[in-house]
């Protein structure tokens, strides 16, 4: 009996420090600038500006989604996007100046349009069929028309660190996109670059709906 208590205490403390140990640490810098104020929104970071065009273009690492900073990172999130003078749909947290993969998205497939947290979200499949709308940015003034998948399988971690897997469709899935691009320093004129070479054919059902040429 004792050599299995001491076996899973064993296997317990492994699992904890495996896990801890994916993720690197917040950086003082991070910290600083996660807990300078934490009843106020964070400053926005804006590609006109050179240090700022320097974070939006790198590619974030991931982030400890039990970790209590990830928290108020969110929260602070929040508050940016729900800016009553320049609100969003969507952020990621490289545009408050924080280079980590997590993202809030508004989910306009459920009741009220809640906003939620993905950490560390991953694509797992991609819809054929596209969607083609307008998309702006808090982070520019420019705004572009751009092809997405339509639906798209996302895994990703929430604030309480359970993992989840779902399919998102729609605007919402375009929103998730959209901010996931940032998480790799992708911003939507790349993706207008990358798509003035692409080819697609309409739908035969719905209007603004697409599939590539092959």
């Amino acid at each position: 009996m004792k050599y299995i208590i001491k076996t899973f205490l064993f296997t317990l403390l492994f699992s904890t420090v495996a896990y801890s140990q994916q993720y690197e640490k917040l950086t003082t810098q991070e910290k600083e600038l996660i807990l300078v104020d934490t009843t106020q929104m964070m400053r926005v970071t804006q590609t006109k500006f050179h240090n700022d065009s320097i974070i939006l273009k790198s590619v974030s690492k991931p982030i400890n989604p039990n970790d209590k900073l990830t928290k108020v990172l969110a929260k602070r999130m929040l508050k940016s996007v729900q800016d009553v003078n320049h609100r969003g749909v969507g952020i990621a947290a490289p545009q408050v100046g924080i280079n980590r993969r997590m993202v809030l998205v508004q989910r306009f497939d459920k009741e009220n349009k809640p906003f939620e947290v993905f950490i560390n979200p991953e694509i797992s499949w991609k819809s054929e069929l596209m969607q083609k709308g307008p998309e702006g940015d808090l982070s520019f003034d420019e705004r572009g028309m751009i092809m997405r998948h339509y639906s798209v399988q996302v895994q990703y971690y929430n604030l309480k660190g359970e993992k989840v897997t779902e399919i998102l469709e729609g605007f919402t899935a375009v929103i998730f996109q959209h901010e996931r691009d940032h998480l790799d320093g992708i911003l939507l004129v790349d993706r207008q670059k990358e798509q003035e070479n692409l080819k697609f054919k309409p739908s035969s059902t719905t209007a603004n709906l697409y599939f590539i040429e092959k």
